[in-house]
């Protein structure tokens, strides 16, 4: 009976801590840097080779890449990298607290040559009221590269003052089925069954489950001593 017991409260004290671990992806960024790749044409692919071929990073350094249209990607599509998917560190900037607590979102294009096209603008506005809305984010906290590092980056023409207006009135103008698209890359990592298969947190159950076995060992061990 005691053996039981001591299982079924093992047992509880995993899902106890499940339910708090589900509870820290909303928490886990407190800005959001915002690039863009200072390019025509890219996308997760090209610009993850880039960095690899560049700065010998596996991964591209952003957590989330908006497209402008080019490279096979549809317009105001959101791609996420390995990045994302596991709230991993990002190397874009060369400030330490915005690498480590920001959210790093790039726009495909070069808007130090050319203002963001109308038809982009509604889906970077919804983008980022998205991210702001699943992560907590104030506005005060949307921080643009070049706020974060020595650069132009994002450009001349994407400004604090531009995401500001796009985000009071543009983010309507974004498409149902881009909003949608958007809704679900964004929120693939803050569901619980996501967040409980990333690498960390399934080392933190494999080790909690290990102690339980061992604890109910000794226990077992004990019971038939005293019998």
């Amino acid at each position: 009976m005691k053996k039981i017991l001591f299982v079924f409260i093992g047992l509880a004290a995993v899902l106890a801590c499940a339910a708090f671990l589900s509870e820290i992806p909303r928490h886990r960024y407190t800005y959001i840097v915002v690039h863009h790749s200072a390019s025509r044409n890219d996308n997760h692919a090209s610009i993850r080779a880039f960095h690899a071929r560049e700065h010998g990073w596996r991964e591209a350094a952003y957590h989330l890449i908006l497209s402008n249209g080019s490279a096979q990607v549809p317009l105001g599509h959101l791609e996420a990298t390995d990045r994302y998917g596991q709230m991993g560190y990002s190397p874009a900037t060369k400030n330490a607290l915005y690498n480590l607590r920001g959210l790093h979102l790039c726009v495909i294009g070069n808007y130090e040559e050319k203002p963001v096209p109308a038809n982009l603008q509604g889906p970077l506005a919804n983008a980022l009221g998205s991210l702001m809305e699943a992560y907590d984010i104030p506005f005060e906290n949307v921080v643009l590269h070049k706020e974060a590092s020595s650069t132009a980056c994002p450009g001349k023409h994407l400004t604090r003052s531009d995401l500001r207006r796009w985000l009071d009135g543009n983010a309507a103008a974004c498409p149902p089925a881009v909003a949608a698209q958007q809704q679900l890359v964004i929120r693939e990592p803050l569901s619980a069954r996501t967040f409980l298969k990333t690498p960390v947190v399934r080392a933190l159950f494999s080790f909690a489950a290990a102690g339980i076995a061992a604890c109910g060992l000794a226990a077992t061990r004990n019971a038939a001593n005293r019998s």
